[in-house]
């Protein structure tokens, strides 16, 4: 059977975000299905311009899910944070009965489905932009005190650290001392740190393990190690946190963590996410791990918010039963 999808966006201003209520009396993010041979983009811009008026902009991909429209009646939905391209005023069409603008602290009160609520959430907890800035001065001075050719360029690069560090360490909170720790390791020329992830399946069920450090879930992975190809440091993760030894045998994606919905971080991050199989070993606890488990699309555990999002947890179920699916990236 084929499945039906459907795109969201989410567009948050001033705090709220617009839903529109539909003939069941429950509310939802604007969008709706794909034309026959028209991208995802595409159709969400029409979407909201069908059933809002308004032009916007597509960002990243928030969340997918499977959604029981009505009793039998299933639809993928997938969602994305938009922006609005003009400052048109809103108009509702007839396909619903009403739009409005819903602080986002009052979600909970309104007859909304969990996964809408969830993509809310998701792009709320967004990167402030002041992060962003500090990112890449950082990236900036450090590159700059590796290639500066006498004291004073030095002097002018240390102090733009600094000026970086004081502007991350208002921003969030944290100690100055605490950020300047973390950056001084870093040398040479600016790069994003790499991640690995690996997707092993048993019996349809995505391996998962539970972090030591929060007490959640995600698939086994970590930072890549020098002297190690991608493929051997995915290998050796899943060895490490598992017990089961795999090989992998796709890469399935490599994205940027600043836009996957996951947290801040001051760092710039690369994650490559590979689908593998299990070649043997049995499940065995680690330093970093307390549990080994294996988990249903549709029943995936307590996630840990940092490490992996259920957006793409999905997207590895799509490859491992789709190995044609070309790498994603982004």
């Amino acid at each position: 059977m084929s499945s039906v999808i459907s795109v969201k966006g989410v567009l948050i201003e001033g705090g709220s975000v617009v839903l529109l209520e539909n003939e069941r009396g429950e509310w939802e993010l604007p969008g709706g299905r794909p034309e026959p041979g028209e991208d995802v983009a595409t159709a969400l811009v029409r979407e909201f311009a069908e059933e809002l008026g308004i032009e916007i902009v597509v960002g990243p991909i928030i969340d997918c899910w499977n959604f029981e429209v009505l009793s039998g009646r299933h639809v993928t939905i997938v969602t994305y944070a938009v922006a609005r391209a003009d400052r048109g005023e809103l108009q509702v069409s007839d396909e619903h009965r009403r739009f409005a603008w819903f602080p986002l602290h009052a979600l909970d009160t309104l007859p909304l489905p969990a996964g809408y609520r969830r993509s809310i959430h998701a792009v709320r907890a967004a990167e402030p932009t002041w992060l962003g800035l500090a990112r890449e001065l950082h990236a900036i001075a450090q590159t700059g005190l590796h290639y500066a050719g006498d004291q004073y360029d030095t002097q002018r690069y240390a102090r733009l650290r600094v000026l970086a560090t004081e502007m991350m360490a208002m921003g969030s909170g944290a100690a100055g001392e605490q950020i300047a720790a973390l950056f001084c390791q870093d040398i040479g020329y600016a790069t994003p740190r790499v991640g690995v992830r690996g997707a092993a399946f048993r019996d349809g069920k995505i391996l998962m393990v539970r972090e030591a450090m929060d007490g959640r879930w995600a698939m086994p992975g970590g930072w890549a190690d020098v002297n190690q190809t991608p493929r051997e440091c995915v290998e050796r993760e899943i060895w490490e946190e598992s017990g089961f030894t795999a090989r992998a045998v796709k890469l399935a994606a490599i994205w940027d963590r600043r836009r996957q919905g996951f947290p801040p971080s001051p760092l710039s991050i690369y994650t490559m996410s590979f689908i593998c199989e299990l070649t043997g070993g049995t499940p065995q606890t680690s330093l970093e791990t307390t549990e080994i488990g294996f988990f249903d699309e549709n029943e995936l555990p307590d996630l840990s918010p940092g490490r992996n999002q259920a957006h793409q947890i999905r997207r590895m179920f799509a490859h491992y039963r789709q190995p044609e699916l070309p790498a994603e990236f982004d």
